[in-house]
């Protein structure tokens, strides 16, 4: 099996991009194939609507070229599931949000639960978007920020993980959160600690939306072309 994970951002280096494959490839069978790339043009981080906008359109057509180059699945990798409906009206194979996933999960662990995301000025974003989800109006207690844009996430992971604990604290006693959600891709793999020293759980979208995209493959769990018909491609139309 073939997964394409496609990450929103702009100008990522090869060597951060292998990385990505290697964390994400624990949370696969070791027969499937896990392939990173970004957008070829575009923002260099998802932290507004216009970034959102601007991102869309290289983001349909890297799903069309992964459809074509042989791939099963397309992972969207960013939490605000950029372009995903769009997406679906222009492949016939799996593409998954991990907004969407972790959402779904969330409903099915959590009675009461946190979303973590970047900076202070996508907190309204954030909110106004999942407030559209059923799961996220009953049992959303907040959304808290780190602070920190996302192009620094990794450049110091003490600070970000020393930062995500001071967030989740503030989750726990002020929120009542049983259950934290990273809402950034750029959190992956820094939940552990938060889990054994807050006795929450945490949701990290990068690793469900990789093992979702595995399941929806096997399973043949595919959007239905009645709820996403499909798109009449043309060279007017740059797709």
């Amino acid at each position: 099996m073939r997964i394409k994970v496609i990450i929103p951002n702009s100008g990522m280096d090869r060597r951060t991009l292998d990385d990505r494959e290697r964390m994400l490839a624990r949370a696969l069978s070791p027969d499937t194939e896990i392939c990173v790339d970004c957008i070829g043009s575009g923002p260099d981080s998802i932290e507004s609507n216009t970034d959102e906008v601007l991102a869309g359109t290289e983001i349909v057509r890297e799903c069309i070229r992964a459809e074509k180059e042989g791939f099963e699945a397309v992972i969207i990798y960013c939490f605000s599931d950029l372009a995903l409906d769009a997406a679906r009206e222009n492949v016939s194979i799996p593409v998954v949000g991990p907004g969407e996933v972790t959402l779904a999960a969330a409903d099915m662990i959590s009675d009461r639960f946190t979303v973590v995301t970047t900076v202070s000025g996508n907190i309204v974003r954030t909110r106004r978007r999942l407030m559209k989800n059923r799961t996220a109006r009953d049992k959303m207690a907040s959304v808290r920020a780190l602070d920190i844009p996302v192009t620094e996430l990794r450049e110091d992971p003490a600070a970000t993980k020393n930062y995500l604990a001071k967030v989740c604290r503030e989750a726990v006693e002020q929120d009542g959160a049983d259950t934290i959600v990273l809402g950034c891709l750029g959190m992956a793999d820094y939940g552990d600690q938060l889990e054994r020293e807050f006795g929450v759980k945490v949701l990290d979208p990068a690793f469900l939306a990789a093992a979702f995209a595995e399941l929806a493959v096997r399973t043949g769990l595919l959007h239905s072309k009645r709820a996403y018909p499909a798109y009449r491609r043309g060279k007017e139309n740059g797709l």
